[in-house]
């Protein structure tokens, strides 16, 4: 096997392949990338840990066709050692490759390409995603997702295509986001469900970030989900089971709501999150006469209030949150116009709901109370 290509070029494809390449694993060639250099225009470059696959495409010179495995991580950190221009790789005897690059001759040690796993290929019908849909589901349900937990299926988010509107549900027990934006150009036929792992999201977000592609190609078989995004191919493996009811956790009859401006709450909440217990993070939400009061405490910190005018005059009602949770959500809004917050009792979960977005996206944020 013998090419040439860019750098630049080059050093993006493998930075993006190696994300999924392990760096540790008791099957080593799993550390490793797969450059396959068989077409006479490009070589395709693998990465893989099983479950996530990410496959691209580097325009090269191809001198002579031939596939090889090169340490993904020391790759990577070589090519980017190198100075722009081009980087020639050539297959040598007894496992090693030689990469030259101006003044630079490396000989590198590699795998045979035979003990590679064989990758799966997307069917060949996809839906066509918007980049910015998909990246706005993602920016705002993700934080959602759970990160450590027994249920597999929460470490998930639960993508819904509609013919006129993409949503996203995604929980982990204690809060959950739901976020729809709308588009018109989705050919499916009436709701299709697909649950998306948490490490899938990451990677999507990481490969949306650096393209300029528009569109986003989504197919999936029994066992594996497709996403193409120009060159790039992301494989992942399918959960199984079935995710939360996220119907019948949206509440409904919230007699008691007020708009406050997403900026001022979730600086209010920050501050006084300095002084809650580390442990529950909680904060105290006091309702009561156009006011609206966030309190915490804790003996070894001291305590703190912040007071923010409201347009309230039903019942007081006192209840507690995890103040972490609100910020994390009021984060992705950031001073984008006001929110709603509708409570029903001391015991029953709040409801956030951003308003004045401009059509961008709908969301509601359900958060469970805690006892303070």
């Amino acid at each position: 096997m013998e090419f040439s290509a860019d750098r630049d070029t080059m050093l993006a494809e493998v930075t993006a392949a190696a994300r999924v390449s392990e760096s540790k694993s008791t099957q080593p060639i799993l550390t490793h990338l797969l450059l396959d250099a068989s077409g006479t225009g490009a070589v395709t470059i693998t990465g893989t840990d099983l479950n996530r696959t990410i496959r691209t495409e580097c325009p090269a010179q191809v001198t002579t066709a031939g596939t090889v495995a090169v340490p993904s991580q020391k790759f990577l950190s070589y090519l980017k050692l190198l100075p722009s221009g081009p980087v020639h790789l050539k297959g040598l005897a007894n496992d090693h490759v030689q990469v030259h690059a101006g003044k630079s001759k490396t000989r590198m040690a590699s795998r045979a390409a035979s003990g590679f796993p064989t990758i799966s290929t997307p069917p060949a019908n996809s839906v066509q995603l918007s980049s910015r849909v998909l990246r706005t589901l993602i920016r705002q349900s993700i934080f959602a997702v759970a990160t450590a937990d027994d249920r597999h299926l929460l470490k998930a988010a639960l993508l819904l295509l509609r013919p006129d509107r993409a949503g996203m549900v995604a929980t982990d027990g204690h809060r959950l986001s739901f976020v729809v934006v709308p588009d018109d150009g989705i050919a499916v036929q009436g709701v299709q469900k697909s649950l998306l792992p948490r490490e899938c999201l990451t990677d999507l977000l990481s490969l949306l970030s650096s393209t300029k592609e528009e569109a986003v190609y989504f197919s999936e078989d029994d066992a594996t989900l497709y996403f193409q995004i120009g060159p790039r191919l992301l494989s992942v493996r399918k959960l199984v089971g079935r995710f939360p009811d996220y119907e019948a956790i949206l509440p409904k009859g919230m007699p008691n709501s007020m708009v406050l401006r997403s900026a001022e709450l979730m600086s209010s909440i920050q501050r006084v999150l300095e002084f809650s217990d580390e442990r529950s993070n909680g904060v105290k939400f006091h309702l009561a006469d156009n006011t609206l009061k966030i309190s915490s405490s804790a003996p070894d910190r001291g305590e703190s209030e912040e007071t923010l005018a409201v347009s309230y005059s039903a019942e007081p009602i006192t209840i507690g949150f995890n103040g972490n949770y609100l910020v994390e959500f009021l984060r992705t809004i950031g001073d984008k116009g006001s929110m709603r917050l509708s409570l029903k009792d001391s015991i029953s979960a709040g409801l956030l709901v951003p308003e004045n977005l401009s059509g961008e996206f709908q969301q509601q944020y359900v958060v469970m109370p805690m006892r303070i």
